[in-house]
C-alpha cells in the first residue's frame, strides 16, 4: 500500500515538475550530479507555482537552499523509481492517464483568452436579456402582526386598541426578550398564512409591498432600521405591526461593469459545448461496444476502497465537467519554515 502511494505521488510529480522529452533546460545550473540537473530557470518556475505567501519565505540564500533540496530530493527519488521499473507500474500508468487527460482538456478548453474576442453586440444582447441579474431594487424582510380589520368595519376600533396594547407589550419586553415580537405574532396575528412562520413576509421591494398591502405600509417598512419595530400601521385593508429582520441593498450594475464577466461566462459555455461535441466525436470514432451482461455481473462493494488504490479517472463526470477541471498542483512540498 505504501509503495502505491509513493509511486502514484512520484508519477504526478514527474508530469508536473519534470522536464518534457527533448526539452533543453535553460539558465545557469544551480545543482547537478549523476543524471540530475537543476537550472535557475527550473528553480524559479517551480517556486513560481507556489502561492505568494509561500514564495515570500524563500528570499534568503539559506531558504533557497531548503527549496532546492526539496527539488533535489524529488529528482533522486524519481530517478530511483525509474531504475526500479516503476514507470510500468499499473498505479503509475493510471495516474499518468488521469493527468494526461486533465492536461489535454486544460490545453484545449480552459483558455479564457478567447473571451476577449467575443463581439460586443453579443455581450450587450445577453446583458439586455438578463437585466434582472444586474438590477434589483432594495428589498426588506419583515415580520408582521396582522389584524384583518378593513376601514369602516365595526371591529376596527376594537382591533386598533388591541394592536396598541400589543405594541406596548412588545416595547416593554423586547429589550430583555428577543422573542417578544414572535410571541406577539403567535398571540395576536389573524393571518394564517404568515402566523405559522413567525409572521415572516419574506423579502419584498417597495413596489411589491405596495401592491400586496398598501403604500402606507411600504413607506413605513422602508423607514425602519434593522431590528426596529414599527408603530401601529393603519391601512384600508387592516392593521399591522412590523419588524425589520433583514434587508438587501439595491443592485445596479452597468454593462461596462459586467462586460468581462459576461464574456467569460459565454465563452465558457461555448467551450463546454465544443468539448461535449468533441468528446462525442472521439467516442464515435472509438466505436465502443458495451457488454451489459458482463457489466451487470460486476459485484460492487459498499466498503471504501483502500487509500492509494487506482480509481476512476478524475474529472470524467457529467457534461461540461472537464472544461472547468483544474490539473492537480503536483509540486514538491516546500519545507516547513525554520524555527
Amino acid at each position: 500500500m505504501q509503495r502505491r502511494l509513493i509511486v502514484t505521488g512520484l508519477c504526478a510529480l514527474a508530469v508536473a515538475c519534470g522536464p518534457k522529452k527533448d526539452e533543453k533546460k535553460s539558465g545557469p545550473v544551480v545543482a547537478q550530479g549523476n543524471g540530475v540537473t537543476i537550472t535557475a530557470d527550473e528553480f524559479k518556475a517551480r517556486l513560481d507555482e507556489q502561492s505568494p505567501f509561500i514564495r515570500a519565505r524563500y528570499t534568503t540564500l539559506e531558504r533557497k537552499k531548503e527549496f532546492l533540496d526539496n527539488l533535489v530530493r524529488f529528482e533522486v527519488l524519481a530517478r530511483e523509481a525509474e531504475k526500479r521499473g516503476l514507470a510500468d507500474d499499473p498505479d503509475v500508468q493510471m495516474t499518468l492517464k488521469k493527468i494526461m487527460v486533465q492536461k489535454l482538456v486544460q490545453k484545449n478548453f480552459q483558455d479564457l483568452e478567447g473571451a476577449k474576442n467575443l463581439p460586443e453586440p453579443e455581450l450587450q444582447k445577453y446583458y439586455d436579456d438578463h437585466k434582472s441579474d444586474y438590477f434589483r431594487p432594495k428589498r426588506v424582510r419583515l415580520a408582521a402582526v396582522i389584524w384583518n380589520a378593513p376601514a369602516g368595519s365595526p371591529e376596527r376600533a376594537k382591533k386598533l386598541a388591541q394592536a396598541k396594547a400589543a405594541l406596548a407589550k412588545i416595547k416593554a419586553e423586547e429589550k430583555k426578550n428577543a422573542l417578544a415580537f414572535n410571541q406577539a405574532v403567535a398571540q395576536y396575528s389573524e393571518d394564517a398564512a404568515t402566523k405559522s412562520a413567525g409572521g415572516d413576509l419574506q423579502f419584498k421591494s417597495h413596489e411589491e409591498l405596495s401592491q400586496a398591502f398598501s403604500k402606507e405600509l411600504a413607506d413605513a417598512a422602508f423607514a425602519l432600521q434593522a431590528g426596529q419595530t414599527s408603530g401601529v400601521i393603519e391601512t384600508p385593508k387592516g392593521l399591522y405591526l412590523l419588524k425589520l429582520t433583514a434587508q438587501q441593498e439595491e443592485l445596479n450594475r452597468s454593462f461596462d461593469q459586467v462586460k468581462t464577466q459576461i464574456a467569460n461566462k459565454l465563452y465558457r459555455e461555448r467551450k463546454t459545448k465544443e468539448f461535449d461535441e468533441w468528446l462525442k466525436r472521439l467516442k464515435d470514432e472509438a466505436k465502443i461496444s458495451v457488454d451489459e451482461k458482463a457489466l451487470e455481473a460486476i459485484e460492487v462493494s459498499a466498503a471504501a476502497a483502500p487509500a492509494g488504490m487506482p480509481g476512476a479517472p478524475g474529472g470524467m463526470g457529467g457534461h461540461g465537467a472537464m472544461p472547468g477541471a483544474a490539473p492537480p498542483r503536483a509540486t514538491p512540498a516546500p519545507p516547513a519554515p525554520a524555527k
